[in-house]
């Protein structure tokens, strides 16, 4: 299941190295992201914004969507444990 991507797509266009980074992103995980643009997310304050599934990110950095999306697809965070559950301790 892909992983899905949020932001305002008039925002979004107004910081080109992010629209940069996103194209980039969607080439490097073919069929693993899936880039929704709404016409507003209600993040004026805190652009650029994006939500990453139901993870809200404001003013995120091109460097830090990039790691955000890779850390997301990476297979340790497709483990048996899901996103924001932390895994045992210690780990098995």
């Amino acid at each position: 299941m892909p992983v899905q991507l949020t932001m305002c797509r008039f925002c979004i266009r107004s910081r080109p190295e992010v629209q940069r980074t996103v194209a980039q992103l969607v080439k490097e995980f073919p069929n693993q992201i899936e880039v929704e643009e709404l016409d507003c997310i209600a993040a004026c304050d805190d652009v650029p914004a994006i939500m990453i599934e139901t993870d809200y990110h404001p003013q995120v950095a091109p460097c830090e969507l990039a790691r955000l999306i890779r850390e997301r697809l990476s297979p340790q965070a497709t483990s048996a444990h899901p996103v924001g559950v932390p895994a045992p301790y210690p780990p098995a």
